[in-house]
């Protein structure tokens, strides 16, 4: 049985009872997922708990490991189990289940944790303790943004020497890039980067955060300043056109 909330009304998941408020979604539950954009978010809804003692917040949120710690303080002091469970992956893997997760906080939260986590990951990673797995997610996400801006700075490399669109893409294809071009090609080539898998609002967040926690990451910077010039809610394929 599940109980939702979003902070956008309307939302609703099929076959679940929607609740108005996070203390009523949360009221009795056995576990409680966070599926939200940032820290401030994920800090707005563990405030509201009504959880009993005992209950497991998993929170699937990409946030700075800082972040992560406090919250998992927050959730500590109210007698909660916390487990951070960033995803990799973005809506084509969420639809085929294929998403991968990472988890990190107390060993035992994080086993039972996992049951959870497989309903939609066939891949669930114990990293360690709290900050780990949002670490990690961040440095993965610091080399897509990275990633991005190079098949960029290659396409219009490519427009500016006159050469045909379709064999720039099939030469980055080809090489070391090849699967983030493959991802995204069919928007590239359509220049269509609305209804986004991934949103550039969302890797910039990201790309914030790891550079505020790291100094001097030059290719970061970089990324961030390609994404800068794209629209928020764009898909990051805009960022390699």
């Amino acid at each position: 049985q599940v109980t939702t909330w979003n902070r956008t009304a309307g939302r609703l998941a099929p076959g679940a009872t929607a609740s108005t408020t996070v203390a009523e979604a949360t009221s009795g539950a056995d576990v409680v997922l966070l599926s939200l954009l940032d820290g401030p978010a994920s800090r707005v809804v563990v405030e509201g708990l009504e959880a009993e003692p005992g209950t497991l917040v998993v929170n699937v949120a990409t946030i700075g490991p800082a972040e992560s710690a406090e919250l998992a303080a927050t959730a500590t002091t109210a007698g909660l189990r916390y487990v951070e469970a960033p995803v990799l992956g973005s809506v084509p893997a969420v639809k085929g289940g294929r998403l991968r997760v990472l988890t990190a906080g107390e060993p035992a939260d994080a086993r039972d944790a996992a049951g959870l986590l497989a309903a939609f990951s066939g891949d669930v990673r114990y990293t360690g303790p709290i900050g780990t797995a949002c670490g990690l997610k961040l440095v993965a996400n610091a080399a897509l943004g990275i990633a991005a801006a190079a098949v960029g700075e290659a396409v219009r490399a490519g427009r500016a020497l006159g050469l045909d669109p379709e064999s720039v893409l099939d030469v980055l294809e080809a090489g070391q890039l090849g699967g983030l071009v493959g991802a995204k090609r069919d928007r590239l080539e359509r220049a269509e980067y609305d209804g986004a898998d991934f949103t550039v609002s969302a890797l910039r967040k990201d790309l914030a955060l790891i550079r505020s926690a790291v100094e001097r990451l030059a290719l970061v910077t970089v990324a961030e300043e390609a994404a800068s010039s794209c629209p928020d809610d764009a898909d990051i394929a805009a960022i390699m056109s």
